[in-house]
């Protein structure tokens, strides 16, 4: 193992810390320089104009729309926390990621669709989609509530994350709350004027610079700490065999399961990703989405395994508790130049900004839009005047996330990671329900998600029967049964049928092919091979450093790729390759060859 940069040489320690701490300063100032010249640019083009604001004018092409969604999932706590998980619980903690390169299936199937009918039907906010298909103010109202709820702990950590962070890489030169005022100032300017717009624009460079700085320094890492990924296993084999393992709860289905669901596969519903699938400029978006956003997501969450991991574990071997919050900005400290932990602060201060503010713009609208508005005369609160009230919730919610961060909770890591991504979760079967499943009915959808959300509730804070099942996992049983038992015994709105079944079901018609089928039934297995079967390979090393488990995680996430790149030809286009406008006469069509 190399030594740290500085050890047994106090003088150079001294200068390494303040060459850090001048480095991150400048960093941030430049990153705010950078950040403001975008939202200067953008808000040019959002006065007054909600759909440019909240959609970013639904004119955003594959590269961006696929860096500002990646950015949007990548908090700062995946840069820096994902890392210490993977320290802690092993190579089964990598579940996350593995049912996040679903959401590249997602692309074609959920968000190609919530696309064509927010084209359509003028959606700007989750909350739109719901009330057009369940015609119920009162089910608009229980999702802004469980988005709202579910949001305010998120960016608060975000925060926490990014200012615990620096000020570990630091030393403590540079303090929390300044760090802290810094990002807040930084997510509330940013977001002001130019909305959605202005995220757009920072996301895409921010993305693929932050996944660069994540490649640089694993490689850095591992070969400073140990010389080599194989030194760097033998090393781990030696001191820490179980981290390479499928061991703990995650070397079981359920346990694995639910993690995944937890971590990735429920994104779709989380309120800022799914308002992203009415960014797009048009259905080639979706084919890049659902391509490569497996292919990356690999690649960023491997690079935070080599860290956690394979230099963590090599490094700092038994580190316990909190003190494993703390493995990445340690290791920048002790073990990169000044320079690479410089890029590395700015990285998780790119990620953390990212998730936060998109957050933000969608609590802001959601409040506006689909509370307020709805509550009101107009069924949406749109132009300047709408716009005014959106910025007026920014400045309250920003306000209300740094009550939260200024007392800190011990629970709020808990909460934030514990509880939102489940609660969230509770609004996936009136999404799928709404758009796949006729017989959806509102009652159906307010006794699914209220149940469900209660479920999470008691067996995450209360009581869980089977400790093993994630509260993920009851909430959505408790939610399906409900949603799908309620929605049978009531009768669905026939004027949502026709506009959102109808129109769907007329234009996917010539594109239900026995490909299309062949292509689910292969994404199913995929699935099988990804979720059923990983906990229970043995952790055999392969090529000298890969466990058996995690090279399956790389396979599926190829094969991921491969499937969405084709099931995204079969349901972007027709069979000749051509496209055609959604809507018109699709509805009136279909009702006539039946």
């Amino acid at each position: 193992m190399h030594p740290p940069v500085f050890k047994g040489r106090p003088y150079f320690c001294v200068r390494f810390i303040a060459e850090m701490t001048a480095g991150i300063i400048t960093g941030l100032v430049l990153y705010g320089l950078f950040v403001f010249g975008i939202s200067i640019r953008a808000s040019k083009k959002t006065q007054g104009d909600s759909e440019q604001y909240l959609v970013a004018g639904r004119a955003v092409g594959p590269i961006a729309l696929l860096g500002t969604t990646c950015l949007s999932i990548w908090s700062a706590l995946a840069f820096y926390g994902y890392g210490a998980g993977l320290y802690r619980a092993g190579i089964g903690y990598f579940g996350g990621a593995v049912g996040a390169f679903f959401v590249g299936i997602y692309a074609p199937t959920i968000m190609y669709r919530l696309w064509l009918l927010g084209k359509r039907y003028n959606y700007l906010t989750a909350g739109d989609f719901f009330y057009h298909r369940y015609r119920s103010r009162f089910y608009r109202l229980v999702v802004s509530f469980v988005s709202v709820i579910c949001i305010i702990p998120y960016i608060s950590v975000q925060i926490t994350g990014v200012a615990n962070g620096i000020t570990t890489t630091s030393s403590g030169k540079i303090g929390f709350w300044l760090v802290a005022a810094i990002l807040s100032v930084y997510i509330f300017l940013h977001v002001l004027k130019g909305g959605n717009k202005s995220v757009v624009g920072t996301d895409t460079l921010a993305g693929f610079t932050g996944i660069s700085i994540a490649v640089i320094t694993s490689i850095v890492f591992i070969n400073r700490i140990s010389g080599g990924l194989g030194k760097a296993t033998e090393t781990v084999l030696q001191n820490s065999p179980q981290v390479l393992e499928m061991s703990g709860i995650y070397g079981n289905f359920i346990g694995f399961f639910g993690l995944t669901m937890s971590a990735g596969m429920s994104i779709i519903a989380w309120p800022h990703i799914s308002v992203r699938s009415y960014m797009a400029k048009s259905e080639d978006v979706f084919k890049v989405m659902g391509t490569a956003f497996p292919l990356l997501e690999l690649l960023a969450f491997g690079m935070f395994a080599l860290q956690g991991i394979w230099a963590g574990r090599a490094a700092y071997p038994n580190l316990t508790g909190a003190a494993t919050d703390n493995i990445i900005p340690m290791m920048a400290l002790e073990y990169a130049p000044a320079i690479l932990g410089v890029f590395l602060v700015m990285g998780v201060f790119a990620f953390g900004m990212s998730t936060a503010d998109s957050q933000l713009v969608v609590a802001s609208s959601i409040i506006n839009n689909d509370v307020i508005a709805s509550l009101g005369k107009n069924k949406k609160a749109g132009g300047q005047k709408g716009l005014k009230t959106t910025q007026i919730w920014l400045f309250i919610l920003m306000a209300l996330v740094l009550v939260v961060v200024k007392f800190r909770p011990p629970f709020l890591v808990t909460y934030a990671y514990g509880f939102c991504a489940p609660g969230f979760a509770q609004l996936m079967p009136a999404l799928f329900g709404g758009i796949y499943w006729r017989r959806s009915t509102t009652p159906g959808a307010i006794a699914g998600t209220i149940g469900g959300c209660l479920a999470v509730i008691i067996t995450l804070f209360i009581y869980n029967p089977i400790p093993n099942v994630h509260c993920i996992l009851w909430g959505l049983l408790v939610n399906v049964i409900l949603f799908v038992l309620v929605s049978l015994c009531t009768r669905p709105d026939e004027r949502a049928i026709t506009e959102i079944h109808g129109e769907l079901d007329a234009f996917f018609s010539t594109r239900n092919t026995a490909a299309h089928k062949a292509l689910l039934v292969l994404v199913a297995v995929i699935f099988v091979q990804a979720i059923v079967v990983s906990p229970y390979l043995p952790g055999v090393i392969l090529f000298g450093w890969c466990p058996l488990p995690a090279f399956n995680y790389i396979l599926c996430a190829f094969e991921l790729a491969a499937a969405g790149y084709f099931l995204a030809k079969n349901r972007l286009y027709e069979p000749d390759g051509s496209k055609k406008e959604f809507g018109g006469n699709s509805a009136a069509i279909l009702r006539k060859e039946q």
